[in-house]
């Protein structure tokens, strides 16, 4: 819930179990009495016209005012956000793993193109749209695509949608292909 602050004072220092704690006695708008307020010596005192998130508690020490957690363990938070974080692994273990996979295999090219690849199926992996062990014919039943089977099924993740955010191009992608010059 959020509590518009109107007026706010510093009563006291003590050393809490997470460290050094400054209290301050805060007067919400649309409440009939102040709360108290515990918090880090380096956040922000608080101060006239904040908006602070989280719940008023009635304890034996009297009302208390406990702040939402933000970010952090254990948190909700925007799912774009959690997209881009997702992402941003995915491309940092696909560069890794293509380094690992041009050191064993000489025929294997580093490419800006072959490394967004990777990325996507480790991205589409960790939002659970794909899974390792999926044939190819799950992955393109499951995605809607049309997939033509060679004679030994391989580690494939078949891509085509236009609207994907995580490939927008919509190219197969083959994990175990040995890139080579000719496709550049």
């Amino acid at each position: 819930m959020s509590y518009k602050v109107e007026t706010s004072m510093k009563t006291g220092e003590y050393a809490g179990q997470y460290g050094q704690m400054i209290k301050y006695a805060v007067k919400f708008e649309d409440q009939n009495e102040a709360v108290e307020l515990s918090q880090k010596p380096e956040t922000p005192a608080p101060k006239t016209g904040d908006v602070l998130e989280g719940e008023i508690e009635d304890t034996k020490w009297g009302k208390r005012f406990k702040k939402a957690r933000v970010g952090g363990y254990g948190s909700k938070s925007d799912p774009e956000v959690q997209k881009a974080i997702i992402r941003q692994n995915s491309l940092t273990n696909a560069v890794n793993y293509c380094i690992a996979k041009s050191q064993t295999n000489k025929k294997y090219e580093l490419s800006g193109k072959h490394i967004i690849q990777v990325a996507t199926f480790f991205s589409k992996y960790s939002l659970g749209q794909v899974s390792v062990v999926m044939s190819p014919e799950e992955i393109a039943s499951e995605f809607g695509y049309t997939k033509e089977l060679t004679e030994e099924p391989k580690q494939t993740a078949v891509t085509g949608d236009s609207n994907d955010d995580l490939n927008p191009e919509g190219e197969e992608m083959d994990l175990d292909k040995s890139w080579d010059s000719e496709e550049k």
